[in-house]
């Protein structure tokens, strides 16, 4: 059944994936975005407005006052996005679903589920500040769910990967697997993570919309594979058929002093690991095999990078 969408942001990477299947599902999606990407080519049932969810007046100047079945918010990352949305716009929704992070949960030891302990204190650094911020937005959520009588869905991403993917992360070493460059490779590294497919994410999202059990909930979305750089790299080569990239080792000191810039964490204590089967459990979803995944991803970034 179609569904009446509002999409705030959604011209990036897992929001352009998002709203591609969305469309194709016959959905009818409505985009409130800065307008530095048209969606229009999605189909006929697409509206855009050119806003900035922090300048309240460009807000109020969309005139948006419709009823929809969801919002979807790829983009709010500072304190009040959520809630200057409510004061600026005149409109209604059944269902809000957040993009927010694996990330805001405390660090400590252990798989992390959705009932884990989330970050309390305000950090000193900037990464860590994002993820403490993603929980303040997730709480200015359910203050806003409790009080426009919505429900709310919070989507939690480990590492997404996959086609758009605008952060340096396997784009990086696809890039310099192509391109014969120095892949810099830290010997030491004790550091592990976990990816999710963002077509995976954006199918989540979809069934979050259609289905009563995402209702007022979390989710992490994570696959099962736990990597660190020596099999990510291993990964890589096998999806890329490359098997004598030009590796440059270094150690994970080295890495710090130079400022290398590489994706994933370098030590244990800044591993996280996720359990995502509750999204599968309940929104229904399967989780893409990352060999898979990563080979689909390496074939859409491949043009690119032999150009």
């Amino acid at each position: 059944m179609s569904k009446r969408i509002l999409i705030l942001g959604g011209t990036y990477f897992c929001g352009r994936v998002f709203s591609i299947l969305a469309a194709k599902a016959g959905h009818e999606l409505t985009f409130i975005n800065r307008g530095r990407y048209s969606m229009k080519a999605l189909g006929e049932n697409i509206r855009e407005y050119r806003a900035d969810r922090r300048d309240p007046d460009s807000l109020k100047n969309c005139g948006l006052s419709d009823d929809f079945d969801a919002v979807v918010d790829f983009c709010a990352y500072e304190p009040k996005d959520i809630s200057n949305i409510f004061e600026a716009l005149s409109f209604s929704t059944k269902k809000y679903i957040y993009m927010s992070t694996a990330d805001v949960y405390r660090r400590e030891p252990g798989v992390k589920d959705e009932g884990s302990p989330r970050i309390e204190e305000m950090p000193g650094d900037e990464v860590n500040l994002y993820a403490y911020k993603k929980k303040l937005l997730e709480d200015e959520l359910m203050k806003a769910a409790a009080g426009f009588g919505f429900c709310y869905t919070v989507i939690r991403p480990a590492f997404i990967y996959g086609p758009y993917n605008y952060a340096p992360r396997e784009a990086m070493y696809i890039r310099d697997l192509i391109q014969k460059n120095p892949i810099y490779q830290p010997t030491d590294a004790k550091g592990r993570f976990q990816m999710v497919y963002v077509k995976d994410v954006a199918e989540a999202i979809l069934a979050a919309i259609e289905k009563e059990s995402a209702d007022n909930k979390a989710f992490n979305l994570s696959a099962p594979e736990v990597l660190d750089y020596d099999s990510f790299l291993q990964l890589m080569k096998e999806v890329s058929g490359i098997t004598d990239p030009t590796v440059a080792d270094v150690t994970a000191a080295q890495v710090i002093e130079q400022g290398l810039p590489l994706p994933f964490p370098l030590t244990e204590y800044e591993s996280e690991l996720f359990d995502g089967s509750l999204a599968e459990k309940e929104l229904g979803i399967g989780y893409t095999p990352i060999q898979e995944g990563m080979k689909k991803t390496f074939n859409a970034f491949r043009p690119v990078f032999e150009k």
